[in-house]
């Protein structure tokens, strides 16, 4: 599939205020000759024209640096900088999510219900921008509108605490019973994969290395299709699970353990 690209500079107006819990997801890649790039959010204007910046973020190849910063009142703060997590040359995945008093990492200097505007420069390709989100709690219940039928596909963002032991995904049927549980062990380095019908548990498998890493944001994929489960993280595949029972009675989904989400979806 041919990816999209944006043009760069990339100027964006969000079409609503940043709320609590959202995050900002920027896929692309790097040039081996690329120096550095960042990404702004902005009050009024998707510029440097004098006004605020909420926050600056600059990737520096350069300097082997993550630079944070914030320009309020025609002035720029005190810098904050971390270590520059990814190589230039490859793939990156940057995400910034919204808390109450902070972005990851950054505190907020500007409240954000002043962010309007969105801008990326500098030695990237640029393949995706989206905003979403919100604050899910954990354990996470809810039920599937129409079902997870064959031919559907549950997306879960998520990030595994930086302290993570477990967390688990359910798929539940009508019944109660569970068709798939999908349960990443840090502390065991295993995804134990396994079901429950009639109040007992199968055999579980557990094939392959743990996909995820504690602290760091990950895209499972769950698809469902006729003979059993496709499994993917990162639009990897990780694994695959045969259906032990009807596959077109799927109504709910359980998400606990020790994991943060920022979206759900299903399509």
């Amino acid at each position: 599939m041919e990816q999209k690209s944006y043009p760069i500079p990339y100027r964006s107006q969000l079409q609503e205020k940043i709320e609590p819990g959202q995050t900002l997801i920027i896929k692309g890649s790097t040039i081996d000759e690329s120096q550095r790039f960042t990404v702004n959010l902005h009050c009024k204007s998707a510029d440097f024209s004098g006004n605020d910046v909420p926050l600056h973020m600059s990737i520096r190849f350069d300097e082997g640096k993550i630079v944070m910063n914030s320009f309020s009142n025609g002035e720029w703060g005190k810098e904050e900088r971390k270590s520059l997590p990814f190589k230039k040359g490859t793939p990156f995945d940057v995400r910034i999510r919204a808390h109450d008093d902070r972005y990851q990492d950054f505190e907020h200097r500007l409240p954000l219900s002043s962010v309007s505007h969105l801008s990326i420069d500098g030695d990237l390709y640029l393949n995706q921008v989206h905003w979403g989100g919100k604050y899910y709690p954990i354990p996470y219940e809810s039920g599937i509108a129409q079902g997870l039928s064959v031919g559907r596909t549950l997306m879960v963002f998520l990030c595994p605490e930086k302290k993570a032991k477990r967390f688990n995904i359910n798929l539940l049927k009508r019944n109660g019973d569970i068709a798939l549980h999908f349960n990443p062990r840090f502390d065991e380095k295993t995804v134990v994969r396994n079901a429950l019908q009639a109040g007992d548990w199968g055999n579980e498998e557990k094939e392959g290395k743990i996909p995820f890493e504690k602290g760091v944001g990950a895209d499972l994929k769950i698809t469902n299709e006729e003979y059993g489960f496709q499994i993917y993280v990162n639009d990897v595949r990780f694994c695959s699970f045969a259906h032990r029972s009807d596959p077109h009675d799927i109504t709910g989904l359980q998400i606990q353990g020790d994991v943060e989400l920022t979206g759900i979806q299903i399509h």
